[in-house]
């Protein structure tokens, strides 16, 4: 996985990116937002927003900066956002490893289908602890693979680690070795979309009990 090969893939599903996958994610950006109960007086981080699908779900009083390393999902986002009047809300190009915020910046960081895409987690996360208030909201919405998945599923996942540059994700991520280094605290684990495939992570931005 690299930036390349990512920016690459999205340039190739970003016409019909809404009318597919876009469909298929949806229930998790729903059912995220409506977990994360924003006030008007939050302010919000979503890494990897794509065409900017979920900020529909957001409240519109909720001020919401959304970042994407893909200038092809961007430029559809920015339609969305005009095309849809949506208050608050605005996107920037920027990698999630990389974030030029500075500490402390917001009260909720939210990555979704994201951690599976990016080229390092590790550096994801640790910027997303980073630019998130202490005791703040950190969510994550991704594909793990945990231990009480079938073997066959393991299999499969296993099977398609090969092709993932052309994927443009990593189709066996095991979610205890990703907390072994990003050792979030996390609150709740619950799944969502189709077939149940993709999970929820609720963590507070301080350190793991």
């Amino acid at each position: 996985m690299d930036d390349k090969s990512i920016i690459k893939s999205y340039k190739r599903v970003s016409g019909f990116y809404d009318y597919t996958f876009g469909q298929i994610f949806r229930p998790g950006q729903k059912k995220l937002v409506s977990m994360m109960e924003c006030s008007k007086t939050d302010r919000v981080l979503e890494i990897g927003i794509g065409t900017g699908t979920s900020y529909k779900y957001y409240p519109e009083e909720t001020k919401v900066t959304g970042i994407d390393i893909s200038p092809d999902m961007l430029k559809k986002a920015k339609k969305n956002i005009i095309k849809h009047d949506l208050k608050n809300k605005n996107v920037l190009m920027m990698n999630g490893e990389q974030l030029t915020f500075e500490d402390n910046s917001f009260d909720k960081v939210v990555g979704m289908y994201v951690v599976s895409v990016t080229q390092n987690p590790d550096l994801l996360i640790n910027e997303m602890k980073r630019v998130c208030k202490p005791n703040g909201d950190i969510y994550l919405v991704n594909h793990f693979s945990f231990e009480t998945d079938s073997k066959f599923l393991k299999i499969l996942e296993k099977g398609l680690m090969p092709v993932s540059k052309y994927l443009g994700w990593r189709p066996y991520f095991p979610f205890s070795e990703f907390n072994a280094y990003a050792k979030l605290n996390v609150q709740s684990i619950s799944k969502v979309n189709i077939f149940d495939y993709w999970g929820i992570i609720h963590a507070i931005n301080s350190p793991a009990s």
